[in-house]
């Protein structure tokens, strides 16, 4: 594989993944070859692996001690205009039809801690561009007072900065190295859930830009970071950029047709259960996911995440009743004015004998 030599990049907002400081492009790669890792040495999952997954369902269990259970929500008018005005009284919250008392409430002007995982991985290559311009619109739309965590992935994961204001961005340079083999989204998805998010106070969110394949992962699951989304108290919002079309030029390095007609198939049923996994991500927490074909796309996808993060409300409750193992509790979210209609988490499974936390302390 091609290397290029690691670069300094300096900030104006942010240059991301455009050039490396000799000037070459990162070249494009095959990332899904069955081949070791450039920084371990050893092989990655076989394609079996990949395709055996778990599905996700709806009996995923969530687990729940005594935390607070907290719901994002979004409310709009009859004609689809979204209300930022409502405060903590405006809301009523029911669990199985029992009212709870609200013991958390963040208004739609609190700021918003937001982690960006880049997918910057070989199939990527050919789109460095699209993704360092979609990433620039992203920042210039949040809010002052919004905290950013940028991280990029590929055959190892590489926080670019640690969680810092858009001014104190300005001032770093970020630091890309050569390009690695792999991807590994689960375990970069599994960091910030676990690590970076796990004791931060305030609203939070993910923004995940990527194709949804996994190479590599050897910490975390597709079903360990649904599961471990659903129990945390972030946001997750999936941008799916459609690699697909690049196929026939990364595959025709394959000289032995049949080979490469299996690696097509392997590869297309691996994209089919990327979109299920970024489609989990965010139904699970309320997130969303968007579709991205082109460099147009991506850049509406995300002016439309901040334009969501702006409208969100974060309500909170500790649920009145011991709920048992593996438990179903509906959640209905309303609001105390007619004609007004609320976007909420609908439910969550407990597992009243973990010690893991789903919420903010």
């Amino acid at each position: 594989m091609k290397r290029v030599l690691p670069g300094v990049l300096n900030l104006g907002l942010i240059v991301l993944f455009a050039q490396a400081a000799d000037g070459q492009v990162l070249p494009p790669t095959l990332r899904h070859a069955d081949s070791a890792t450039p920084d371990s040495g050893k092989s990655r999952p076989t394609p079996a692996a990949a395709e055996n997954e778990p599905e996700v369902d709806e009996d995923d269990v969530v687990r729940i001690s005594t935390s607070l259970i907290t719901v994002p929500a979004e409310v709009m008018d009859r004609n689809g205009r979204y209300i930022g005005n409502l405060q903590k009284e405006d809301f009523r919250i029911y669990e199985d039809g029992v009212e709870q008392e609200l013991a958390y409430f963040a208004s739609v002007t609190q700021p918003f801690t937001v982690a960006l995982l880049l997918d910057v991985s070989g199939s990527t290559q050919s789109q460095l561009q699209a993704i360092r311009m979609a990433a620039n619109t992203f920042l210039n739309r949040l809010r002052p007072d919004d905290r950013l965590l940028i991280v990029s992935f590929d055959g190892r994961i590489n926080i670019l900065t640690e969680t810092v204001t858009l001014s104190q961005l300005r001032k770093q340079k970020l630091r890309l190295d050569a390009l690695t083999e792999g991807t590994l989204l689960y375990d970069s998805v599994d960091l910030v859930l676990n690590q970076r998010f796990a004791s931060l106070p305030g609203r939070k969110a993910i923004v995940l830009f990527t194709d949804g394949v996994d190479s590599g992962s050897k910490k975390a699951s597709f079903k360990q970071n649904v599961r471990d989304a659903e129990e945390a108290d972030v946001l997750v919002y999936s941008v799916q950029y459609n690699t697909l079309p690049q196929l026939p030029e990364r595959l025709s390095v394959i000289s032995n047709a049949k080979v490469r007609e299996r690696v097509h198939a392997r590869l297309v049923k691996e994209y089919a259960m990327g979109s299920t996994y970024l489609s989990a991500l965010a139904d699970k927490t309320g997130g969303r996911l968007y579709q991205a074909e082109s460099l147009g796309d991506i850049e509406k996808a995300f002016g439309l995440v901040t334009d969501d993060l702006g409208r969100q409300y974060s309500l909170g409750y500790y649920p009145k009743g011991q709920a048992r193992p593996g438990e179903k509790r509906d959640i209905k979210v309303r609001v105390r004015h007619s004609n007004m209609v609320v976007r909420a988490r609908e439910s969550y499974i407990a597992n009243a004998s973990s010690s893991r936390h789903g919420g903010q302390d």
